[in-house]
């Protein structure tokens, strides 16, 4: 048999105060606070034992002194499908943070090639030199694309350590 919502609120009440870290005389004093009017401590006692029945003001206001919706005290289903939702946004976050860290290889490998291409590209301007140096210049990129790989690698040894690729050897 399902227990009553009266039952429930009881029960779950001293869960989220208790959870709090707050005592039956802290949540009688906040729930005074927002009722404006006086609520004795032996009241949340009595409610918790479920010798006295919770007034709908005295519930609302008892959510809102605890900082939860008034459902999460009157439903156990709450707390399953909160809980469910939360295994749900974990999953997602593994899935991303997996897909971060494919991400960040890949630009780690990307970053990895482009400084290999360009100490290759050094390398040939330099041995082209060394060959005839009238024709060391017909082996320049186009003006556009050396323009994007300088800004590129600038881009990559102006980061700061622990941003992902940088500057150091290559593996």
């Amino acid at each position: 048999m399902n227990p009553l919502p009266g039952d429930l609120f009881a029960r779950r009440l001293r869960q989220e105060r208790e959870r709090l870290g707050i005592s039956q005389a802290e949540l009688a004093r906040r729930m005074a606070a927002l009722l404006g009017a006086n609520v004795d401590s032996t009241a949340i006692t009595r409610i918790e034992q479920q010798t006295r029945a919770v007034r709908l003001d005295e519930a609302v206001t008892a959510a809102e002194a605890l900082g939860v919706p008034l459902i999460t005290l009157v439903s156990d289903n709450y707390a399953r499908e909160n809980e469910a939702e939360i295994q749900k946004q974990l999953a997602e976050l593994a899935i991303a943070e997996q897909e971060r860290e494919r991400l960040l290889q890949k630009i780690h490998r990307i970053t990895r090639t482009i400084r290999q291409l360009s100490a290759e590209r050094e390398a040939f301007v330099s041995h082209a030199l060394s060959v005839n140096p009238e024709t060391a210049g017909d082996h320049e990129l186009d003006p556009e694309t050396q323009a994007a790989l300088d800004a590129r690698m600038r881009d990559v040894r102006n980061k700061p350590a622990g941003e992902g690729p940088g500057p150091g050897p290559s593996a």
